[in-house]
């Protein structure tokens, strides 16, 4: 939840006055009591009026600091998660918050999406037609690598394949440093049983 907060609020740092007109006016019609905190009755009575279709135990994930009150970052995250984050996973109907896998053959026709849940995806815990899946950022950047001249999605998923293959293997051809942070993470991903 704190990696959407801080798209949220570098959407809203960056945005128009009328973005943020919007965010501050969602906040105000939360707010019923006007004591600039969001408590749990009002979040579920607003979630009920409007007809947005969220779980009200996304209260308690959005609630930082655990105080019981939304304040006004934290509903902005939830203005966030329901303009951009209109996807479920097709298997298990989870709504998509963070990382998923995107069926690249659906993604291609321009129709409907199939996307699944990191959870449902791993486990093949699913039934479609097609086999080729890329997580949403995975996808992204094949796509970038497509429009930029190879018009052969399969090479330049080969491509990208090679590309963390060889990063993951201590091969050198990763182009940014890791900081201490980045590091650490690294040494806790390293730490996890390796798959059989």
């Amino acid at each position: 939840m704190e990696e959407l907060l801080q798209a949220a609020v570098a959407y809203y740092n960056n945005g128009s006055n009328n973005l943020r007109e919007l965010a501050s006016n969602f906040f105000k019609s939360m707010d019923t009591n006007r004591d600039r905190r969001v408590s749990r009755s009002e979040f579920v009575r607003f979630l009920q009026q409007s007809g947005y279709n969220i779980n009200p135990y996304i209260f308690n994930a959005l609630d930082r600091n655990g105080d019981g009150y939304l304040d006004f970052w934290e509903v902005l995250t939830l203005y966030y998660i329901i303009k951009t984050r209109l996807y479920h996973c097709a298997d298990c109907g989870v709504r998509l918050l963070g990382l998923y896998f995107t069926c690249v053959e659906c993604f291609d026709r321009a129709g409907d999406t199939y996307d699944l849940c990191s959870i449902c995806y791993s486990a093949r815990q699913f039934r479609h037609s097609h086999t080729l899946f890329l997580d949403n950022h995975m996808l992204l950047i094949a796509k970038r690598r497509q429009a930029r001249g190879s018009h052969n999605l399969n090479q330049v998923l080969l491509i990208l394949f090679l590309f963390l293959f060889l990063t993951e293997q201590g091969s050198g051809l990763s182009t940014a440093p890791l900081n201490k942070r980045s590091k650490k993470r690294v040494q806790g991903m390293r730490t996890q049983p390796k798959p059989p």
